[in-house]
């Protein structure tokens, strides 16, 4: 009887260990249709793999996910009898589903990956102050601001450009050219803004979409409205996204 009694127990624990990882899995399935919209195939696999090409995070959870689908559908196809299953997930493995699921359903904020503290430079700032002002940033990207409004976003791409026009034989006269003089070296549209409550697959659908339009974003500034005329709280590049594969 004693027997009997933990046998019982045994297949309890192992039929909610399965039950756990199916909810799971079926929570990622629904995640994945949001973050994917394929109107040929809802088929697990294919959202997958669409999803990986797009977010970083996916590609994180990419090799996981493809085990777990093969397991769910032993699961659920290769039952043999009510409430006996072929085969069982370890406990470690019903943990590390969840955590994803979890995960997908309450995804990151932008404020999780950017950078903290994020230093705005004067539009009437004088450039060979700006140029002794910057020597030592490790920064690429530079947002320019008049008061709390931002002006535009000056890159390296954008220096460069200056200086090749600019130059005369050796030498460069920056007398009396201000920081808001080099804007029309840069593109108009190389910056966005969002809010801090957006999150990481709609900065990465971001930067993803303006690859797509020939627009290439050098950054995104988070302010607490995603307005322009906000300081900024954070700001984030693609080498960002790049740390985030890692």
């Amino acid at each position: 009887m004693l027997e009997s009694t933990e046998s019982v127990k045994e297949i309890q624990k192992q039929r909610e260990k399965s039950e756990r990882f199916e909810i799971a899995f079926n929570q990622i399935h629904t995640e994945l249709r949001k973050l994917v919209k394929l109107e040929d195939s809802d088929h697990f696999l294919d959202l997958l793999h669409k999803a990986k090409n797009r977010h970083a995070s996916i590609r994180n959870f990419f090799d996981d996910l493809k085990s777990y689908a093969r397991l769910r559908n032993a699961l659920v196809h290769e039952k043999s009898r009510e409430n006996f299953y072929i085969a069982e997930p370890h406990l470690e493995v019903v943990e590390r589903i969840e955590n994803i699921s979890q995960f997908l359903q309450s995804p990151p904020s932008v404020l999780s990956i950017a950078s903290g503290r994020v230093k705005t430079y004067d539009a009437f700032e004088e450039v060979k102050d700006f140029l002794e002002d910057t020597k030592d940033d490790p920064y690429s990207q530079f947002p320019i601001y008049r008061g709390n409004k931002f002006v535009f976003l000056l890159t390296e791409g954008g220096l460069r450009s200056f200086f090749a026009e600019k130059i005369n034989g050796h030498t460069i006269d920056l007398k009396g050219i201000k920081v808001f003089d080099l804007q029309s070296y840069e593109k108009e549209r190389n910056v966005q803004f969002i809010t801090p409550n957006q999150n990481v697959f709609d900065l990465e659908d971001l930067f993803e979409g303006r690859v797509q339009d020939g627009n290439k974003l050098e950054a995104v500034i988070v302010t607490p409205n995603g307005s322009k005329e906000e300081k900024p709280v954070g700001i984030i590049t693609p080498w960002d996204l790049i740390k985030m594969d890692t």
